[in-house]
């Protein structure tokens, strides 16, 4: 990016985020007018704007701006108005109406939908499923957000193997097994057209461990319904068992140290990573005992 630069607002956004989310006993309206701020610096991300560049959310050149870059895309523009609206009641002094925990929970989730968007917007430059190490990578994200971008990929690319397998399971770890499984049912006409494996997928396999266990794979899911259901039943007793590896970035944060950069000088590689280390900065890392090294080390 020409202007914005993740170091050069390193210290802001470490200040923004202890007020929003770490400063404990703050006020609803303090917390909701925070995240409106940290909200502009997506923003500024977002249309890489020099720093001395005047933003607010409601400005009519910054509004123009986000629908020309984003071609209008409604996640972007619906999240951005809501911070907005919410922001403005935390903000003026003309209303007197009460802050509620509603407020403070949807102007969060509209947090998440502009971190959604950030990587919808790298995915559409860059195919997602296209490195397994940027899958990789994208994992260590919390469910929620993996689950609104993929979410917002399918509906654009609705024969992508690899968005159709991680959104399921996106699903399953951000909201819960019923919301997963309803989603595959209600996809069931569109995901039964589509071939589990791609002959690549196959040539590989039948190459590697031979054509008996080709076949068997192709038996046992021939299309992605009867995979992401397989999938999902698999990983729901899994996460069952154990728990969830991660929720937040804060219990993520150990692993995306470990494991979230990319080796690499590919344009595809340096951009991910940056965009990587642009939502984990300013966040503080808690203690997740089930990231232990030998589990990180089979990750």
């Amino acid at each position: 990016m020409a202007n914005f630069n993740n170091s050069a607002y390193g210290e802001l956004v470490a200040e923004l985020l202890n007020d929003a989310i770490y400063l404990k006993d703050r006020s609803k309206r303090g917390v909701i007018s925070t995240v409106r701020q940290y909200a502009e610096v997506v923003v500024r991300r977002i249309l890489d704007l020099d720093p001395n560049a005047h933003v607010t959310l409601g400005k009519a050149e910054i509004t123009s701006g986000l629908k020309s870059k984003s071609n209008d895309n409604k996640l972007l523009m619906e999240a951005v108005d809501n911070i907005r609206l919410i922001g403005n009641k935390c903000t003026h002094t003309q209303g007197l109406d009460p802050i509620t925990e509603e407020d403070v929970v949807s102007v969060f989730d509209s947090l998440f939908d502009l971190y959604a968007y950030l990587f919808v917007d790298y995915f559409t430059r860059y195919r997602f499923g296209s490195s397994g190490a940027i899958m990789s990578s994208f994992s260590i994200l919390p469910p929620i957000i993996r689950c609104k971008t993929l979410l917002s990929l399918y509906e654009v690319d609705e024969n992508n193997i690899s968005v159709i397998d991680k959104c399921s399971l996106a699903i399953l770890k951000a909201i819960g097994l019923d919301e997963a499984r309803a989603w595959i049912v209600e996809q069931k006409e569109k995901l039964s057209k589509v071939k589990a494996c791609t002959k690549e997928g196959i040539d590989e396999i039948r190459k590697i461990r031979g054509d008996e266990v080709a076949d068997e794979e192709l038996r046992k899911a021939p299309n992605m319904y009867d995979c992401c259901m397989n999938r999902l039943s698999a990983v729901a007793v899994t996460i069952s068992r154990n728990g969830a590896l991660y929720s937040d970035f804060e219990s993520a944060m150990e692993l995306f140290n470990e494991k979230g950069f990319i080796e690499g000088d590919a344009v595809e590689v340096v951009l991910f990573n940056d965009l990587m280390q642009f939502v984990y900065l300013g966040r503080r890392p808690t203690q997740n005992n089930r990231l232990d090294k030998s589990y990180i080390t089979i990750l």
